[in-house]
């Protein structure tokens, strides 16, 4: 195994998720939990009770009446979508203050909210009800580069440069000049955190849709979410990025440009309040 690879698996084992996901893991595990079992879980650790109900009481669930109580949000939401909101919440709270001196932390994070809300919202285009877990593919997306840019900062910033000069695709570069590209390291952190094996083949290959894996909707979704995200963060036109679309995820979609504009829109109205929610801290706007 390359010195390469050890250096991102030994940054990547130094991040773990907050304990309130591994109590939850246990509870479903279990296969004989109530849903006042999940309840009383979340009830137990008020800063994640409050943020939970300031997440659903959003405009991002836009529910008509207000939900006032933990026990009232997993009978509407259910139980995995509350798993998708606990996981996604802990993701935050795990890297939001993650500190990378090569990597522009605030935009890292514009650019993967950006992606998780396109992926929630090109799932509903689909017809996939799982938008919620969607949501925390497409955040997780991009997160190898964060590992990447902490273990390898020189080759990681040398892989941008020659993909920038070549027009070249970034995973490429990084595939020449690391060994390995940031969607593998991505991988390697889920298979630590030991979430389902859906996520991992999601990001394993939404870089380049493989006709032959399995969740090759899911990974269609996202691999033209993270252009979408890309143009965001990168300020060029969206219909420049989505050339890059692989044509067999267009297909398995059925999207074309104009959903995806469609959808750029109402991401970009979402942003700042999606980002100020997992973030709190940061409370910036999103353009």
């Amino acid at each position: 195994m390359s010195s390469n690879w050890n250096k991102v698996t030994i940054e990547a084992n130094l991040i773990s998720l907050p304990d309130i996901y591994w109590r939850l893991k246990e509870i479903l595990a279990t296969h004989d939990y109530s849903m006042q079992d999940v309840a009383q879980l979340i009830v137990y650790d008020p800063g994640m009770t409050a943020r939970l109900l300031k997440i659903v009481n959003s405009a991002y669930f836009g529910f008509a009446a207000k939900i006032d109580t933990v026990n009232h949000a997993v009978s509407i939401l259910g139980v995995q979508q509350i798993e998708d909101l606990i996981l996604t919440t802990s993701i935050a709270d795990a890297l939001g203050d993650y500190e990378c001196e090569h990597l522009d932390i605030r935009q890292f994070w514009l650019r993967c909210v950006y992606r998780a809300i396109a992926a929630r919202d090109l799932a509903g285009e689909c017809r996939l009800m799982d938008g919620e877990r969607m949501f925390v593919a497409g955040l997780l997306s991009g997160i190898g580069h964060l590992i990447m840019y902490q273990s390898l900062p020189v080759l990681a910033q040398q892989a941008q440069r020659l993909a920038d000069e070549s027009g070249k695709p970034l995973h490429r570069m990084e595939q020449e000049v690391i060994g390995f590209d940031h969607a593998q390291v991505a991988a390697l952190l889920m298979q630590n955190w030991k979430l389902p094996a859906s996520h991992v083949a999601i990001i394993s290959n939404h870089l380049e849709p493989d006709p032959d894996a399995d969740y090759l909707l899911e990974t269609s979704i996202v691999h033209i979410s993270a252009l979408i995200g890309n143009a965001f963060a990168e300020s060029r036109p969206l219909d420049e990025m989505l050339v890059k679309a692989d044509n067999q995820a267009w297909d398995v979609t059925g999207l074309d440009t104009g959903h995806c504009e469609a959808i750029d829109q109402v991401v970009a109205e979402q942003l700042s309040s999606v980002v100020n929610l997992l973030f709190p801290k940061m409370q910036c706007a999103a353009v």
